[in-house]
């Protein structure tokens, strides 16, 4: 699922500690004086932190403490992987306390206040011989952790899905035996960490892709969305909305309702505020009226997005859209644009045309608009005539250019800026 955290080479090699910098020898000198064996540093695999010592601040002390993950060769019994509390005493680095950890892997680690004052620590396990991970959740105090939670789960991610100020942590938890998606959010409530809130998902997808957090509607109901893929290579999204004190699943959003596909002309596409006015899209594809019987592979698809409305149990088109082939792009169609339009693309040539289109008779008409889309040397043809140009996309380096059309549904330059989005 994810690559290897050791390097390569000998149980020596491995047995020996990477370079170090002062505070972190010192750390790993510590270490060995409370292991008085050989060791094997362990690394998260994702996440803000990397480094096997991990040096923050975690109780109420003003100065730091040490954390690292390692492990102890030749274990045969119970876990090898272990976590390591250090404190300065006397400005001397010290273990404090020591424990197996919940899991085969170090994914992630991650530092959060959660409404109580405090750093609560959340480590992500990976476990053996399964797509489940282990998430610990902890305290630290006057140097010892104390364990609030370990939960199993497929994701976790940390939100403020109540939009209280505060964040709670969300996770998904998949039972293989009764097939059955839920998710469960926990927090602190009256000084006591807890679940708060629990809802089943729609089941039958294959993976998790992208979970987010926001508001779903101008009445500012806020949302977890999911983001999940099937085993047929479609996509699908489910909204846990969160109202008058209850966490519960949109019955809006079903496997039927928001499906989307991607080709070679169709990213990947995930829920999000595609056109900035602070609440959350979810993306539906359609294939253009023209392309609507050729095979998948071939079909260029016309991106329809929706809102949640009535406290998130109604579903709502808000507009459509072009994306683009990269996916650092949307165009956003004026509404005099729908049911009249058609798309092109030349991959080769990095340009997308957009025409007139009789979905009755099939009789493409005149051009409407024209995007390209270079880098390097070929941005030199599109500078100066009656090109113009729409910015550059910080997520793939291409600068694009538009050219209008003599329609009637060509927008005008500054309207076209306001439809063009660069991601």
């Amino acid at each position: 699922m994810l690559s290897g955290c050791a390097s390569s080479g000998s149980v020596e090699e491995l047995l020996s500690p990477p370079r170090l910098d002062g505070e972190q020898t010192e750390i790993y000198d510590a270490l060995r004086r409370f292991t008085n064996e050989g060791i094997i540093l362990k690394y998260p695999r994702s996440g803000q932190y990397r480094s096997a010592f991990v040096v923050t601040n975690i109780d109420d002390e003003p100065t730091d403490e040490a954390i690292v993950f390692y492990e102890m060769p030749n274990v045969t019994t119970g876990s090898s992987l272990r976590m390591n509390f250090l404190d300065k005493q006397d400005g001397r680095w010290v273990s404090v306390y020591d424990f197996a950890a919940s899991g085969s892997e170090v994914e992630s680690i991650m530092f959060r206040d959660l409404g109580d004052g405090k750093t609560t620590i959340f480590v992500n396990y990976l476990v053996q011989s399964s797509s489940d991970r282990s998430t610990s959740v902890l305290t630290y105090n006057s140097g010892s952790p104390r364990e609030l939670a370990n939960i199993r789960n497929i994701y976790t991610g940390i939100f403020d899905i109540d939009g209280n100020g505060t964040d709670d942590l969300f996770a998904i938890s998949s039972e293989r035996s009764s097939g059955i998606t839920s998710v469960s959010v926990y927090g602190f409530r009256e000084e006591r960490f807890a679940q708060i809130g629990a809802a089943n998902l729609n089941s039958g997808f294959a993976e998790i892709r992208d979970v987010c957090c926001g508001t779903c509607s101008s009445a500012g109901t806020r949302a977890v969305f999911v983001d999940y893929a099937f085993s047929d290579g479609s996509f699908g999204t489910d909204a846990v909305i969160y109202g008058d004190g209850f966490f519960f699943l949109s019955p809006a959003l079903t496997p039927e309702t928001i499906v989307r596909t991607s080709n070679s002309y169709t990213p990947y596409l995930t829920c999000g505020d595609v056109n900035g006015d602070g609440s959350i899209e979810i993306p539906a594809t359609k294939p253009f009226a023209q392309y609507a019987d050729s095979p998948h592979a071939e079909q260029l698809c016309e991106t329809e997005w929706y809102y949640l409305t009535r406290n998130g149990t109604y579903l709502q088109k808000k507009f459509g859209s072009f994306v683009g082939t990269k996916g650092d792009y949307t165009l956003i169609f004026p509404d005099s644009w729908s049911g009249k339009v058609t798309a092109s693309v030349s991959i080769a040539e990095g340009i997308v045309r957009f025409n007139r289109y009789n979905a009755i008779s099939g009789i493409t008409g005149e051009n409407i608009l024209k995007l390209f889309g270079a880098t390097g040397s070929n941005l030199a043809r599109y500078e100066g005539g009656n090109y113009i140009e729409l910015g550059t996309s910080p997520s793939s380096g291409y600068t694009y250019f538009a050219q209008l059309g003599t329609s009637d549904l060509t927008p005008t330059e500054d309207e076209l800026k306001q439809l063009f989005r660069l991601q």
